[in-house]
């Protein structure tokens, strides 16, 4: 191999190895985010058919979602926190269970850390919204 071939190939290397380090990382994180978007729905899910049975409620479904997430998330703090509070917004995830009389809804929201520092805020959102009946007892 010539000399010349050599550098050129060194310089071609050192072009697309940022290229292609980006595109694997960002593969990585996508499907990071994906695990964790997926977790946080399993857990609003979790909380709600726990706080829908007789006995439960709206604590029984944040405790649950509240257990779930922390399992499954790493790295993510999680806590309980609703919108329409008046105390800001955690950092983290957050979990709030709402009573709406007939049925219990459980939302999931936060940020999950960026592994790939692409994104201006360096932090992609989860967001999981579960609506579900109570349950009732008919003689």
């Amino acid at each position: 191999m010539k000399r010349c071939s050599r550098g050129t190939a060194l310089m071609e290397f050192a072009l697309a190895w940022p290229i292609v380090l980006l595109l694997v990382l960002g593969a990585v994180q996508i499907a990071l985010w994906e695990g964790e978007v997926t977790s946080a729905h399993d857990a609003a899910l979790a909380g709600a058919r726990a706080g829908t049975v007789a006995g439960g409620g709206v604590d029984v479904a944040a405790r649950v979602a509240l257990r779930a997430m922390s399992t499954s998330l790493v790295g993510i703090g999680v806590s309980e926190w609703c919108p329409r509070d008046a105390r800001p917004m955690p950092r983290g995830a957050w979990v709030c269970a709402t009573d709406l009389g007939s049925s219990l809804e459980v939302d999931v929201g936060g940020w999950a850390p960026a592994l790939v520092p692409v994104f201006p805020a360096s932090s992609l959102p989860l967001r999981a919204h579960v609506v579900l009946g109570k349950e009732r007892f008919v003689r």
